[in-house]
């Protein structure tokens, strides 16, 4: 008798925990994801052909696409989707802007930029970058 109790309140701790964490999982609680931090060398190409647009004083248009002032709070995943868009955009040459383009062509990603870029951007989808906050191995 006494190990029914047992087992019966040991499959009643299990349930109770089980409650626990799917309410604490449903309850808005957001746990910090992961984050790709943007390294230097690609930073100071978007600093120089983006962030006018897409940083923090940027065009409330442009930054609900893209906000390089948010980037860490978008995640992995969302990062590498945004990558994955910036290197489409800036391949394409649709990134800047065609009238941004004629205005200031300085502003204009060079061919080996875009590159880099991409080379990153898929770097991220492959899973060969590192995340930030990562355990270490």
């Amino acid at each position: 008798m006494n190990k029914i109790i047992q087992l019966r309140r040991s499959l009643m701790f299990i349930v109770a925990l089980m409650i626990f964490a799917d309410y604490s999982a449903g309850s808005g609680q957001k746990v910090k994801e992961q984050s790709y931090p943007i390294p230097e060398n690609i930073n100071k190409i978007f600093e120089t052909s983006c962030f006018q647009c897409h940083g923090k004083k940027g065009g409330r248009l442009p930054k609900t696409r893209l906000n390089f002032s948010r980037w860490a709070a978008y995640g992995a995943s969302k990062e590498i989707e945004k990558a994955s868009m910036i290197c489409s955009a800036v391949s394409k040459g649709a990134m800047p802007p065609r009238r941004i383009r004629e205005a200031n062509p300085e502003l204009i990603p060079t061919k080996e930029q875009a590159d880099l870029i991409c080379s990153w951007a898929e770097s991220l989808k492959a899973g060969e970058y590192k995340l930030q906050n990562s355990p270490k191995n």
